[in-house]
């Protein structure tokens, strides 16, 4: 006797439900240690089918947001074990409100990683990887601060073109990573004309220490441009914490 198999979900469905669940654990809307809805509940309250929940559920797991337990249900996992650095996670978060907490993280990674990668493309770049540096930096010239998409863009660029110049396979899978950082700092603190045209600047001058071969001054003022991003959340973090809160 032929045994029947579910088909599986519509590509489109399938998506849907996978990053609406994944948006509202990442919101905390759905909590670590909470069981998330029933099977039929789920299906019922997003009008999908249960394959199509099945088939998210075990995306989700592979990515370290859940798991599910005999006799208990689907459970959030502790944010430590999610895998934070997943392209999709990473899409999914920037759908939400910008997490102070979460971009100091990705900042951080920065401080970290970047330095190092401007330091190795003045070792090591050849003429396309600065040519590549050098259209991304006109880019952001010619690019205005209400322009903040274009902007981005450009400065995201920038910083992806050093990492492939660094030659180091690793830091250019971080591309993602400094990617979001960017674009979920921007949303965040929107630079005023005064702090762009100084990163600019330091830009401009990262470019030049690349070109020249200068992997120290590389490193230092890659630090430093990094610094001035880790600064201005910082001020943004402390302003949010110390304003009033409306009276209930």
């Amino acid at each position: 006797m032929a045994i029947n198999k579910a088909k599986p979900a519509p590509p489109r469905q399938r998506e849907m439900v996978t990053s609406t669940l994944a948006q509202r654990i990442l919101s905390g809307e759905f909590s670590p240690g909470s069981r998330l809805p029933t099977e039929a509940e789920m299906s019922e309250e997003m009008a999908v089918s249960r394959t199509a929940l099945r088939e998210s559920v075990r995306t989700l797991a592979g990515k370290g947001l859940i798991e599910s337990r005999p006799r208990i249900g689907t459970v959030v996992l502790p944010s430590e074990q999610w895998n934070h650095l997943d392209s999709d996670i990473l899409a999914w978060r920037e759908r939400l409100p910008p997490d102070v907490n979460f971009i100091r993280a990705l900042t951080e990674a920065r401080q970290v990683i970047e330095p190092a990668a401007a330091e190795m493309a003045a070792l090591r770049a050849d003429g396309t990887d600065l040519g590549r540096i050098q259209t991304a930096y006109d880019r952001m010239c010619a690019g205005q601060t209400d322009d903040i998409e274009s902007t981005v863009e450009a400065d995201e660029d920038f910083h992806l073109s050093i990492l492939m110049a660094s030659k180091n396979e690793i830091f250019a899978n971080f591309g993602a990573v400094i990617g979001s950082a960017l674009r979920m700092s921007f949303r965040l603190t929107t630079p005023s004309a005064q702090n762009f045209s100084a990163s600019l600047d330091t830009h401009g001058a990262v470019l030049e220490a690349i070109r020249m071969r200068d992997s120290a001054k590389s490193r230092d003022l890659m630090a430093g441009l990094i610094a001035l991003a880790a600064r201005e959340l910082n001020t943004l973090a402390a302003r949010t914490t110390s304003a009033p809160k409306p009276d209930p």
